[in-house]
């Protein structure tokens, strides 16, 4: 993969990565996470469950404001995801800005990269996010260093737009830099949300009188296109066209008599490619524009040559890509193609060829957050057109019953706002493998949306198999941050384990082979753990986020007690518990912070308590309320 060395090369070039912006139409999420993110962070490619978990975990310990913005109606939310990368779905017609409609598409295939030192990025051409953008196409893309405050001031007006739709709160817009890395000053950045459209950008003082296009896709009626650059440019221009076709011969254009009087005039000619395509190749799908005169201008981005793709008439796609200045004397074709009408498409062959977006199913506009820390979902959402008849239905992993949608009744801003949904779901072991919410009308799915997860520092993918695993751990003061015998959780093993090499999570009725004084040691560690605890933030990590986390080891000792009942084993095990819960709020009033609440929060700590349990001593021990009073005080228990 050529594209993927020469981001590797850009991604070695730069420090510690801490934002990393991506654009596309459609996305490859299993490719963008085995072969795109590893470079990215420096791994090795995964091979397994666990390593996925560990570029998380680094996403995560590093902060790197890693995103993916892709068409809304090209976003399918059943492809396998195994990490929490936020996918952002965008859909033209709903930006803040004029001159899109419901068939433009978002269609940019950008990569801003910012290092901690300031140092930045620019990629752009014609290859999306999947296997055949970067491993089986023919594709056009460049990469530049931000090298003046007029290129960062272009890229950051093509990303303020994707950022306020999706709320201040989601994600920070790009801010002031007044230090620039590099002395690549000789390009520009041009885009849709430019002021001026991208044939004016391009041909601004070329005095170009010729314009070669490498483009897979053509207008449906490629004569008025023609004419219509000629007028809007102002200037007769000689086209030359490097097309893709299908099959080595048909071009994605139909045949017309006017097509046929711009060839015999010499107006528009077809050309070869300029040196040999390798066999291995499926598709030509670069996307160049060479204005010629006595300058030249080189447009490499994400343009076809429709009335949509160059984005400078009525109906227009949000586009972009990287205009460098070359020589004049700058070619990029090859021989003229003698071609006839039967190297055209036909009407219906090009309607399975035609680049289009499905039709978004929805009347609405839904944002569905998940924050780990929290532990809670909320959703925002507009309404553009009023719904009829029984209400939408949205289903959330670890929510049990699906949530009516329910609008209010004031517009604002030519929509009508969501009323207001929130859910608590502590430790939401189901959003672990399942990263889509679904929305439904009379028992049937009409949609598929990605859950955007935020606080992904305190998203628990690791734990132990078995009480007795967790407890051997904390024996041996193994690093929670390291793992020990931890292992992926149950939800994220898809049964890479056979059933029966799978240990028992509980212990026998008196412990096993856990005996009393290893159980004792075992939460004296934890205590000590909790008392040494040196800020809120590694406190909460303890409690609810590392393997072997007070969170699962509470899980582990209900279950523990719920399949062995009332035994002596388990009364200690419960007391132990209730005071490893003691020292942990002596812990959070230790570390919260000078105006933090008193005591923690309600639902998030409810979960670091056991169930009660009808469990006691036998009689001839219960009874005995001296022995009792000295057991509870040796064992400190009194709490």
């Amino acid at each position: 993969m050529k594209l993927l060395d020469s981001f590797r090369k850009e991604i070695e070039g730069l420090g510690d990565v801490r934002r990393a912006w991506f654009t596309t139409f459609n996305l490859g999420i299993p490719f963008f996470e085995t072969h795109v993110l590893p470079v990215l962070l420096g791994s090795d490619q995964p091979a397994n469950r666990m390593d996925y978990e560990t570029m998380q975990q680094q996403m995560a310990d590093r902060k790197i404001d890693l995103r993916v913005f892709c068409d809304l109606r090209m976003m399918d939310a059943d492809q396998l995801k195994r990490t929490a990368i936020p996918v952002h779905g965008i859909l033209p017609s709903r930006l803040a800005l004029n001159g899109f409609g419901k068939d433009s598409l978002f269609h940019p295939k950008v990569i801003f990269l910012e290092d901690e030192s300031g140092k930045m990025v620019l990629g752009a051409g014609s290859a999306n996010l999947t296997v055949s953008g970067w491993g089986r196409n023919q594709e056009a893309f460049a990469f530049r260093t931000v090298s003046n405050n007029e290129q960062y001031q272009q890229i950051k007006r093509f990303f303020d737009p994707l950022t306020k739709s999706l709320g201040q709160n989601e994600v920070q817009p790009l801010g002031l830099r007044r230090k620039f890395v590099g002395t690549d000053e000789d390009w520009r950045f041009a885009h849709s949300f430019h002021k001026r459209n991208f044939l004016q950008q391009l041909m601004a003082e070329t005095e170009a009188d010729k314009l070669t296009v490498w483009s897979p896709y053509l207008s449906r009626d490629l004569a008025g296109l023609v004419g219509r650059i000629q007028e809007a440019t102002g200037r007769k221009l000689r086209f030359r066209i490097v097309p893709d076709r299908i099959g080595n011969r048909h071009l994605r254009t139909v045949w017309t008599e006017a097509l046929g009087k711009l060839q015999e005039g010499g107006v528009l000619s077809f050309h070869d490619y300029p040196s040999p395509r390798a066999d291995e190749i499926e598709m030509t799908h670069a996307k160049l524009w060479l204005a010629s005169g006595s300058q030249a201008r080189l447009a490499v981005g994400s343009w076809n040559c429709t009335e949509p793709g160059t984005a400078s008439f009525e109906q227009r796609n949000v586009e972009a890509g990287i205009l460098l200045n070359v020589p004049p004397a700058t070619t990029m074709f090859g021989g003229q193609l003698e071609l006839t009408k039967k190297d055209f498409s036909t009407e219906e062959s090009l309607n399975d060829e035609e680049l289009i977006a499905p039709p978004y199913p929805l009347p609405f506009d839904l944002q569905v957050r998940f924050d780990w820390e929290s532990g809670r979902y909320d959703v925002d959402g507009q309404l553009f057109e009023p719904v009829k008849g029984r209400p939408y239905l949205l289903r959330l992993p670890g929510v049990i019953k699906p949530i009516p949608l329910c609008w209010k009744v004031i517009r604002r801003m030519g929509a009508y706002p969501l009323e207001s949904i929130a859910r608590e779901v502590i430790d939401n072991e189901a959003l672990l493998a399942n990263h889509c919410y679904e929305v439904s009308r009379d028992g049937i799915v009409e949609y598929r949306g990605l859950i955007l997860e935020t606080g992904q520092d305190h998203r628990r993918a690791q734990g132990y198999d078995s009480l007795k695993d967790l407890l051997n751990d904390l024996i041996n003061d193994v690093d929670p941050r390291s793992g020990g015998t931890a292992r992926l959780r149950k939800v994220l093993k898809h049964n890479d384990v056979p059933e029966e090499e799978l240990a028992s999570s509980t212990l026998n009725e008196e412990g096993g082979s856990v005996s009393y004084f290893r159980l004792f040691h075992a939460f004296a560690q934890f205590r000590k753990r909790l008392r040494a605890t040196p800020s809120m933030d590694e406190l909460e990590k303890i409690l609810f986020v590392y393997p072997g986390s007070l969170q699962e080891l509470v899980v582990k000792v209900n279950e523990q007690i719920g399949a062995t009942g009332n035994t002596v084993f388990n009364w200690f095990l419960l007391e132990e518990m209730h005071s490893l819960r003691a020292v942990a709020l002596d812990a959070y009033e230790q570390n919260r912070a000078r105006y933090a609440p008193i005591t923690p929060p309600k639902a998030k700590w409810g979960s670091l308590k056991p169930k009660k349990h009808a469990v006691s001593l036998p009689p001839e021990i219960s009874g005995k309320s001296r022995y009792m009073a000295e057991l509870r005080e040796a064992c400190d228990y009194e709490r």
